[in-house]
């Protein structure tokens, strides 16, 4: 199989596994908002923001590592494993040892059991990550899809089912270490089928990993501070239950295109770092690539941002009216990171996660003030709009600081990739609020809401079907190959 072949198959794969966890996820959210308490939902989207750091520091960087490099040896392998799982027992000792200053730091004493619980995810996780790693060096989306499927139905189970009997954040906690064990011994069980570590250790072997995994991890740990440091923020000054709220949101309109662009990203890092030493190959898939992430989300966030005054009632209830202002700042936040996702596939496929790591310590000194400035000023709603600024300055900014001195001058290209999906879900935008107004009053919310995503469905699909633009005619023509393929395997 080719590695363009390999590619399409990998991203079909991912898109399968990636939209069920995605829809596991929302079902899950939106369940436990309304059957526990907002201070209890506060709580939970707390503990787990600071854990997201601890995840970050026990991976080190090691799995994409050994993804971005072409060739690597048995010693190297078994080396990166034992180290792996030496951090997360380190990370776990150091979280369980601080959850109690934390959760005095953020004014919230109820955190400290739920991190301290959170904490034993570390030392299972580790077992599992390079297994995980090697496959998707191989491409082999498939087994990764299915084992991740399985381990998120099962945390999403225990948690939903315990949740009904006992409405608390730790419900979910402990339904997030089900997800994390089943994940590590599926991964584990397949993954020593390919290779199995041994007891050698060589710190030496890996330097060239370690080099690589530093410049990501504290890449990592700058993103970090940059998309978490808000509900940190909100969580000290106003307490879990606002934080929780504009986690709510948060989660709506940004998280599940941090999950979605990775069908195509995830499954392009290892495509791209193939052919890391041809540029101008490079630089035509980049920018189809930016052009399809766009495609995907735009009409998605912007759908969403129209409709929020019927979305959140609904779906949520009435008692998170509260963060529709704030849902709607966030669509454009998690539009503008969705465009940006792709350029980290870049980096590291080009193994200068240097770039990326210098310009996001740059964004960070913009992101502190800005988020503890609107913060103070406008609670909730000023944390948004600072997170909104800052991620305008940072979209504008990442093509001269990032792409261009990976790819060369190629501005136009980059204008163009994001106008495409702009211009395209345009009459989504323009549809879908223009039936919100005139259908206001006139018919039950339920109905009123169906409407507008259905007629913003129809506006969006009518410019596909009628655009000339060539990579939408191909994008036209590989569906239609796949449909015809699926119509003569029934067939047959």
């Amino acid at each position: 199989m080719s590695l363009r072949e390999k590619t399409i198959s990998g991203a079909k794969w991912s898109a399968m596994a990636t939209l069920t966890i995605i829809g596991l996820g929302l079902v899950q959210m939106t369940v436990l908002a309304r059957i526990i308490d907002n201070h209890q939902f506060g709580l939970l989207t707390v503990s787990l923001v600071i854990i997201a750091l601890a995840d970050t520091l026990s991976d080190f960087g090691i799995a994409n590592s050994i993804i971005q490099r072409k060739e690597i040896s048995y010693l190297e392998l078994t080396t990166l494993y034992w180290l792996n799982v030496g951090l997360g027992i380190v990370v776990c000792l150091l979280v369980f040892s601080l959850s109690n200053f934390i959760a005095s730091v953020l004014h919230n004493p109820d955190l400290a059991p739920l991190i301290k619980t959170l904490s034993f995810a570390f030392v299972v996780i580790p077992h599992g990550q390079q297994f995980r790693a090697l496959m998707q060096k191989e491409l082999e989306f498939n087994k990764i899809g299915a084992i991740e499927t399985v381990s998120v139905m099962a945390g999403f189970c225990f948690t939903v089912i315990s949740a009904f009997y006992w409405p608390l954040a730790m419900t979910a906690i402990l339904g997030y270490l089900v997800n994390s064990a089943v994940r590590t011994l599926l991964f584990g069980y397949f993954g020593r089928k390919i290779y199995r570590p041994g007891l050698h250790f060589s710190l030496a072997s890996v330097s060239s990993n370690l080099r690589f995994g530093a410049w990501l991890t504290a890449d990592s740990i700058i993103n970090y501070v940059n998309t978490n440091l808000s509900t940190l923020v909100l969580a000290r000054i106003l307490g879990a239950s606002v934080a929780g709220g504009y986690n709510l949101a948060y989660n709506v309109a940004v998280v599940p295109p941090m999950k979605l662009n990775p069908i195509i990203t995830r499954v392009l890092f290892p495509a791209f770092a193939k052919i890391q030493d041809d540029t101008e190959k490079l630089r035509v898939n980049f920018y189809k690539l930016l052009s399809v992430v766009g495609i995907i989300n735009f009409p998605i966030l912007l759908g969403l941002m129209v409709v929020s005054n019927n979305f959140v009632p609904l779906v949520f209830g009435d008692k998170w009216n509260s963060i529709i202002p704030i849902l709607q700042l966030l669509c454009i936040v998690g539009l503008l990171r969705a465009v940006g996702n792709p350029i980290g596939s870049l980096l590291m496929a080009k193994a200068r996660v240097d770039i990326s790591f210098k310009f996001n310590v740059f964004k960070t000194f913009l992101f502190i003030p800005a988020i503890i400035i609107g913060g103070h000023l406008a609670g909730a709603l000023g944390v948004t709009l600072g997170f909104l600024l800052v991620q305008i300055i940072n979209t504008i900014l990442s093509y001269f600081v990032m792409i261009k001195p990976v790819l060369g001058s190629s501005y136009r290209q980059y204008i163009l990739s994001l106008w495409l999906p702009f211009y395209l879900s345009l009459p989504t935008l323009v549809v879908s609020y223009g039936l919100g107004l005139a259908l206001n009053g006139h018919m039950p919310l339920a109905a009123m809401l169906a409407v507008q995503v259905a007629a913003g469905v129809l506006a969006f699909a009518v410019m596909l079907i009628v655009s000339r633009n060539a990579l939408v005619v191909e994008m036209k023509r590989q569906f239609c190959r796949s449909e015809k393929l699926k119509t003569l395997l029934r067939a047959g």
